[in-house]
């Protein structure tokens, strides 16, 4: 079952990685790309953000328990750590953020500005830390290495 564990820890974590670097290049060629307007910048906000963090919670916390039956208190600790900042930006960051683009097209307050920086300083934050925690289970052996007779 320890085994499992994780390697069901490192591949999750690895995933969101992934799948997060994967988002924000898309979400920033999308931000800066002339062709779109901002009533659909704003609609891709209130469409694909929710998925985003559900894709995280998921994989992250399933990882976290993963760690915590394989017994990796350290990376526990760290993806513990970037759930809590994850549930807290989603709800005390992206909850007004999406707020302030709906209607789509409303134009870009100084509130919006703030929430978008800090926004951006949190998912920073979050993919460091889950990729300390990818790295951190991915350079330990899953089971010691056998010992060999004298």
């Amino acid at each position: 079952m320890k085994r499992f564990a994780i390697a069901w820890a490192r591949f999750a974590t690895s995933a969101w990685v992934g799948a997060a670097t994967l988002f924000v290049i898309t979400s920033v060629m999308e931000v800066t790309d002339p062709r779109l307007e901002s009533t659909v910048r704003d609609i891709l906000v209130a469409v694909r953000f929710p998925s985003f963090y559900a894709t995280g919670a998921a994989l992250l916390g399933t990882a976290w328990l993963a760690t915590l039956v394989g017994r990796r208190w350290f990376t526990a600790a760290l993806l513990g750590v970037t759930l809590g900042l994850m549930a807290a930006d989603y709800v005390a960051v992206y909850q007004p953020l999406v707020e302030l683009v709906t209607p789509p097209g409303k134009p870009r307050t100084e509130a919006f500005q703030t929430y978008h920086r800090w926004s951006e300083g949190l998912n920073g934050v979050e993919l460091l830390l889950s990729l300390v925690a990818a790295l951190t289970l991915c350079s330990r052996n899953v089971s010691p290495a056998p010992t060999t007779a004298p």
